[in-house]
């Protein structure tokens, strides 16, 4: 028998090996004479990926505490070039009882304006968002008395709303204010500020005049009088267009972005003394890293386009305007009378007196709110136990 090696078959791997052997050494000869002459600081180093390529996009951070922002705004804005998207998120205390503190915008009541701006610093809006255009009455107020941190961008008033059907009494009682829980159906917002508030202006006294005590006093009385009959304001609107509630309190939003729920049925008073405004602004925080775009942001809301649409698209009324002609051009009835002359915003907390300063270059009383400058506390005081004490309460 021959040897397995001295077989044709068995030489075959042999081969094939050296085959391989001679084609790497031209492989590798053939590398070296196409070798650049370059250095190797001159050539173009290897693309890598990114690390971005594994992150989200950024957006543009905004904490609203009023109705939100229609979508298409919202859009529109992240359309622009080298805009951001909007993330658009409610403004509500953390579970710790904090507020949220990442935002790059916030939409927020001038009453949160001073609360949050503890825990959030906000950056000087001077020369970054201009005020052209905008109602003197919303400019300077006693919350940010120079207008640099603020501002103003949408307000709405606050009625009393009474349901107006077959048999039932169209007048609304106003005064005296313990009355108010008297009406057949009556429910009031849950907000012990605000309703305190109102409960000092139907006694024709100033809303952020006469000093915490006043304030305490009121919150007292109203929490009083009104027990068992607080709900939250989505629950007394709903009770009000479905028949449940006949009398409550509430912004005129709610009516001019639900029309028909009225239908001739939903009738609005204002006190003679006026009514309260929520008043909202826009404030940047100082920490934010995206201080332009978040000002691109705001001056996007002042413009004139967004201003003129405001009413049909969140019932708020805009603050462009000419003082006296704030309802101009809204095809909504609203309350006769010089009750907006006379109405407040609510300010809580209280200002702190502040420096004297020249006044604005255009100034106007309407709405005016003074900071408090002491002295009024006890007269308030007195004034309140005379109400108390009064016989038509």
């Amino acid at each position: 028998m021959e040897p397995t090696e001295n077989k044709p078959e068995s030489r075959m791997p042999g081969l094939i090996g050296l085959g391989l052997l001679v084609a790497v050494a031209l492989g590798f000869g053939l590398g070296q004479w196409l070798k650049p002459t370059g250095s190797e600081s001159e050539r173009l180093p290897i693309p890598s990926a990114p690390s971005s390529i594994f992150q989200l996009p950024s957006k543009l951070v905004v904490y609203q505490e009023g109705p939100a922002i229609p979508q298409l705004w919202l859009d529109t804005f992240a359309s622009g070039v080298g805009s951001l998207k909007v993330d658009l998120r409610t403004l509500v205390r953390n579970a710790d009882g904090t507020w949220p503190s990442d935002g790059d915008v916030y939409l927020l009541k001038a009453r949160s304006f001073p609360e949050l701006g503890k825990s959030v610093p906000w950056a000087d809006l001077t020369g970054k968002v201009p005020l052209d255009g905008v109602n003197p009455v919303y400019r300077g107020q006693a919350f940010d008395p120079r207008g640099l941190q603020s501002r103003p961008w949408r307000i709405s008033p606050w009625f009393f709303m009474k349901r107006v059907a077959v048999g039932t009494n169209p007048k609304v009682a106003m005064s005296p204010v313990l009355r108010w829980a008297s009406e057949p159906g009556a429910i009031f917002p849950a907000d012990t500020d605000l309703m305190a508030a109102i409960w000092i202006k139907s006694q024709g006294r100033s809303v952020n005049l006469g000093g915490e005590s006043a304030r305490t006093i009121a919150k007292q009385q109203v929490e009083a009088s009104l027990a068992g009959k607080l709900a939250t304001e989505e629950e007394c609107w709903s009770g009000l267009k479905d028949g449940r509630v006949n009398f409550s309190y509430l912004p005129s939003w709610r009516l001019i972005l639900d029309p028909q729920a009225g239908g001739g049925l939903i009738r609005w008073s204002a006190l003679l003394t006026g009514t309260l405004v929520d008043f909202e602004v826009m404030a940047i925080p100082e920490s934010s890293s995206k201080k332009e775009m978040a000002s691109r942001f705001c001056e996007f809301l002042l413009a004139p386009s967004q201003q003129a649409a405001l009413l049909g698209a969140t019932g708020f009324f805009p603050v462009h305007s000419k003082p006296g002609m704030e309802w101009a051009g809204s095809t909504f009835l609203m309350p006769a009378g010089i009750w907006f002359d006379r109405s407040e915003f609510i300010l809580w907390p209280y200002p702190r007196p502040v420096p004297a300063t020249p006044p604005p270059a255009v100034v106007t009383e309407t709405n005016g709110v003074a900071p408090y400058i002491g002295g009024g506390a006890e007269k308030a005081d007195s004034e309140m136990r005379k109400a108390e004490n009064s016989p038509t309460q």
